[in-house]
């Protein structure tokens, strides 16, 4: 399947809300104690803040017809002047996103590695991400990438 990775434009907004209702559908299964049903959608003013932010990137694949399939948000963090590390920047991978039915054909790993561009031309020294526990195959996929864990956050429901 060709698949082309290209920064996204403003018209991208409403295009990714078919990936944003996959994603918050997957999550309300997992954890329907904490996830609404309704997908995060980007306000005009939010997705226009992003893409003009030098520390942020969205970035869209779209197939040979033009349609999105999969998406990326990132954006780097400044660890400067922190009272426990040493100043660096980390780059943050918010999300990635490939239609159901368009996954295993290697279009989240080309994300993947645009987003790792993206944080070597940002000087970061690391990519972070967060990923639930529930989801077995976006840990599997992003272990695949050479992504490990760090740190484990542990919570008690009360």
């Amino acid at each position: 399947m060709p698949i082309r990775i290209r920064t996204a434009v403003e018209a991208d907004r409403e295009r990714i809300f078919p990936l944003q209702k996959e994603i918050a559908d997957l999550h309300h299964a997992g954890r329907p104690d904490l996830f609404k049903t309704q997908p995060r959608f980007y306000t005009e003013e939010d997705f226009s803040k992003r893409l003009n932010d030098p520390d942020h990137s969205i970035f869209i694949a779209e197939d040979e017809t033009g349609s999105v399939v999969g998406y990326a948000f990132c954006w780097v963090i400044h660890n400067k002047n922190h009272p426990t590390y040493i100043d660096f920047d980390c780059f943050y991978i918010d999300d990635i996103c490939v239609l159901k039915s368009c996954q295993r054909n290697g279009i989240g790993r080309k994300l993947f590695e645009r987003c790792k561009q993206r944080a070597q031309e940002q000087h970061c020294k690391m990519i972070d991400l967060s990923v639930w526990s529930f989801n077995k195959e976006a840990i599997a996929f992003y272990e695949s990438c050479g992504l490990s864990e760090r740190i484990r956050r542990m919570s008690l429901m009360l």
